[in-house]
């Protein structure tokens, strides 16, 4: 699993969004949105994975974009880790700061593990925000691949 996050301004809602996907490291790939599981051999590596471009590619991803002068906008990730079973990943994005987003996202994992008999033993976040100037976007994505 290698976790990401990008920003950036465009002039209509999707090149902003394709914009912040090409400063996360994500835009050269067909992503396909999963739910949220991580398999329990999963490694989170820091570094981006080197798949070849077009590639159809899971993740867990989320975007927001505005359209507000002035307006922050955030998007965040989060990888809940337990030893005994398998992880969970959440994601929440829209208006408000990072320290919003990540408080959402470690809540939910608290939650999802718990549902499932498990607790967090760790837990990675990982969040951008953005000022909106004209258009823009924020993304926040857990890419799985395994070789």
């Amino acid at each position: 699993m290698w976790a990401t996050v990008g920003h950036a301004e465009g002039e209509t809602p999707l090149t902003a969004f394709d914009s912040a996907l090409i400063e996360a490291g994500i835009g050269q790939w067909n992503l396909v949105k999963v739910t949220s599981v991580a398999p329990p051999a999963a490694v989170l590596v820091s570094q981006p994975i080197v798949i070849e471009p077009g590639a159809v590619v899971p993740a867990v991803l989320c975007s927001v974009h505005s359209n507000r002068p002035g307006e922050t906008i955030s998007a965040c990730v989060g990888i809940g880790f337990n030893s005994e079973g398998h992880g969970m990943i959440m994601e929440h994005s829209g208006q408000g700061s990072p320290e919003e987003m990540e408080a959402s996202v470690r809540r939910m994992i608290d939650e999802s593990l718990g549902r499932r008999g498990l607790t967090p033993e760790s837990v990675s976040v990982h969040s951008v925000s953005h000022t909106v100037e004209k258009v823009g976007s924020c993304v926040a994505a857990v890419v799985l691949w395994w070789r």
